[in-house]
């Protein structure tokens, strides 16, 4: 009785592919995914040129001379197109209706410059306490050279007004304008020059016309001082006094 032959084992096959591997990339593939490499020179990488630099940020002084000039000329250009103002003026005030109405109120033989012409301004007309308390009516002239001129006029003025007056001045003799005469004060430190012509007696009022204008202008001034007519309906008052 023969025995069964043993199968024979069967032929090897190939495992079927693992669900979870990933197909190997074809060369193709691999060369576009690899990034590109620089291109080489003798085994060494190839720099890449540098861009020149710009010629003024150099810094050189030839430039920096150059760039001051033409900021120099727009600044010039700007100053000569920009209006300048040469001096502040100030509005004309009324100042013989002023001395009108102080003459009225004080009594006293007020004076102001009458027919000096065209240039002359008064820009200021005060009655009110001066140096020491003294009442004092003021006012202040701008000349045709633009200078200034003040004439003050007080009864029972004292010595520190005076002083004060001529702003410390020296005196410098007496002069004559016009048949009336004046004590003369320079007061060298400030440029200016006083006339003064002193009243006598308590009630006396005392004049004094000073500035920084030349002489010749303030000569000009005492010379057309003339009192002026007080004003109608205005009683007299008290002299002015501050609160304290």
């Amino acid at each position: 009785m023969s025995t069964p032959s043993t199968p024979s084992t069967p032929s090897s096959e190939s495992a079927p592919p693992t669900p979870d591997a990933a197909p190997a990339p074809s060369a193709e593939q691999a060369a576009a995914v690899e990034p590109a490499r620089p291109q080489e020179r003798g085994g060494e990488q190839a720099a890449a040129p540098a861009a020149p630099r710009s010629r003024y940020s150099l810094g050189t002084f030839p430039n920096m001379i150059r760039s001051m000039v033409v900021i120099g000329l727009f600044v010039l250009a700007l100053v000569a197109i920009v209006p300048r103002i040469t001096g502040v003026q100030r509005p004309a005030v009324d100042a013989a209706g002023k001395a009108a109405q102080v003459a009225a109120q004080t009594s006293w033989p007020v004076l102001v410059p009458q027919g000096l012409g065209q240039g002359w301004v008064p820009t200021v007309a005060t009655y009110a306490p001066g140096t020491d308390q003294v009442a004092t009516f003021t006012t202040v002239w701008t000349t045709p050279s633009g200078a200034d001129i003040a004439l003050k006029q007080a009864a029972g003025a004292t010595q520190g007004w005076l002083s004060r007056s001529v702003n410390d001045g020296q005196a410098a003799g007496r002069v004559t304008v016009s048949g009336r005469s004046f004590d003369k004060y320079v007061a060298s430190s400030v440029n200016q020059i006083a006339y003064v012509a002193k009243g006598s007696g308590v009630k006396a009022v005392t004049v004094v016309a000073s500035g920084t204008a030349p002489e010749d202008e303030l000569k000009a001034f005492v010379a057309a001082l003339a009192p002026v007519k007080p004003a109608a309906g205005v009683k007299p008052a008290p002299a002015p006094t501050t609160a304290g």
